[in-house]
């Protein structure tokens, strides 16, 4: 595997931004001509873009799996376009893989693109997932904010009330609501959806809850549970379940 770590330049931002990418090296097993599977993970509200490689052997899982991990800077943004601040979400969305593809020998292929998230990040990849899931194979999310109403209407420990007013200045958009977004994508197809959670994670009931409402809207999905905290430990073990997922043939890790 290569490994790059570096600044490029998104219009939607409109400044440079940092980005860690770990790729097959020339995409040698790429056997389609089309590039390279790629997953693109996202970061929680305490991590920037080096997270997920500094903390977890993921990019050892990616070269197991012969794909592209993507791990992009989104501040504390919830991966969102910001009433008062920066579109996060339009980077994410838009710019960031259109400038990997031309970056990287990354596909573009539906079947070959997978997100995936952890706490902040994982509300992050399944809005991004569920709003054009023409784009996604399938997504993951390890103990996913997926109540952003609670996050983000609510006093938490977590996110100030300044941060939250310059997020989305007290309302929730439509665009903005998983629930919402779950029942659209429900109508129109859906990725494949992978969920887990630990039983002592904070965020255990909103996962509980947002599992149900998949349920109802008709969504297929795999959802996990077990021991555990709102830690890397707990997200170590996830990203080794979801890489299984993505890959559906013989299990990576068992």
């Amino acid at each position: 595997m290569a490994f790059f770590e570096g600044t490029i330049y998104s219009p939607a931002l409109g400044m440079m931004t940092s980005l860690a990418v770990s790729i097959p090296e020339g995409g040698a097993k790429d056997k389609t001509g089309s590039g390279v599977p790629v997953v693109y993970l996202l970061h929680g509200l305490s991590d920037n873009h080096s997270a997920w490689f500094r903390r977890t052997n993921v990019e050892y899982y990616a070269e197991l799996a012969n794909v592209a991990v993507v791990m992009p800077e989104a501040q504390r943004s919830f991966y969102t376009d910001m009433a008062h601040g920066s579109r996060y979400f339009t980077y994410i969305a838009e710019d960031l893989p259109k400038i990997c593809r031309n970056m990287f020998h990354i596909s573009d292929r539906k079947e070959d693109n997978f997100i995936a998230g952890l706490s902040m990040g994982g509300y992050g990849a399944l809005k991004t997932a569920l709003r054009y899931p023409e784009r996604f194979n399938a997504v993951a999310s390890f103990s996913g904010a997926v109540n952003i109403h609670s996050r983000l209407l609510s006093d938490t420990p977590s996110v100030t009330r300044e941060e939250c007013i310059g997020i989305n200045d007290g309302v929730i958009k439509p665009e903005d609501d998983l629930y919402p977004l779950a029942e659209k994508a429900a109508k129109k197809g859906c990725p494949r959806v992978y969920l887990s959670c630990g039983l002592s994670d904070s965020l255990y009931e909103d996962n509980k809850n947002f599992r149900e409402h998949l349920n109802k809207c008709g969504i297929p999905f795999v959802y996990e549970e077990w021991p555990g905290y709102h830690d890397w430990i707990f997200w170590e073990k996830s990203i080794q379940s979801a890489m299984n997922f993505f890959m559906k043939g013989k299990p990576l890790f068992s």
